[in-house]
């Protein structure tokens, strides 16, 4: 068996999972794990799958491909190899949460997501509310992963500075404490 990635990205309909995963079911794909987020009337849904070794890539996109037109479902697909391994598989790291919010502006997460590079930050999540606030107002979450030896003061002042150049509130907390805070208790 090999391990690939199938990505799909379209237009939202009803039944676009179900065609999806009838499409992968009958290209003989087990389904090891998937993602699929909608946003603003689009679509994206990755899938992790195993396929038969005698299946080749192409040939599976091709079917897939086949299948959505046959089905009537606007959608692009990739197949590709899986990568063997996860980045920080091999690093120990904390699982932190930043949110930005402020006016809404250019080059707001372009400038958050730079500083995550320069210190060999994963971002695992990223969710962008636009005008929810009200006109022109951002929020920006970020759900992220900080190899132990990152300094995390640091990490959060060049955020803080980052996000105020930008017009940008920043908060950053250890998912823990995140999910502590914003946990709604029962009554």
């Amino acid at each position: 068996m090999q391990k690939c990635t199938v990505s799909f990205l379209g237009r939202d309909c009803p039944g676009v999972v179900s065609t999806v995963s009838s499409l992968l079911s009958e290209a003989d794909c087990n389904i090891l794990a998937a993602t699929q987020s909608l946003l603003k009337g689009e679509f994206a849904g990755i899938f992790m799958v195993e396929v038969t070794d005698d299946l080749p890539l192409p040939e599976l996109q091709q079917r897939l491909a086949q299948g959505l037109e046959k089905a009537g479902v606007d959608l692009s697909l990739i197949v590709r190899p899986s990568c063997e391994g996860t980045w920080g598989s091999n690093l120990v790291c904390q699982p932190y949460v930043v949110s930005a919010d402020g006016k809404d502006g250019k080059g707001q997460i372009s400038a958050m997501s730079r500083v995550f590079s320069r210190h060999g930050v994963n971002i695992e999540s990223l969710r962008a509310f636009l005008g929810e606030g009200g006109a022109n107002h951002a929020l920006f979450v970020f759900e992220i992963m900080v190899p132990e030896n990152v300094d995390i003061g640091r990490l959060r002042r060049e955020l803080l500075c980052e996000g105020q150049n930008h017009g940008l509130r920043v908060s950053v907390q250890h998912r823990d404490i995140f999910e502590a805070v914003n946990r709604i208790g029962s009554f």
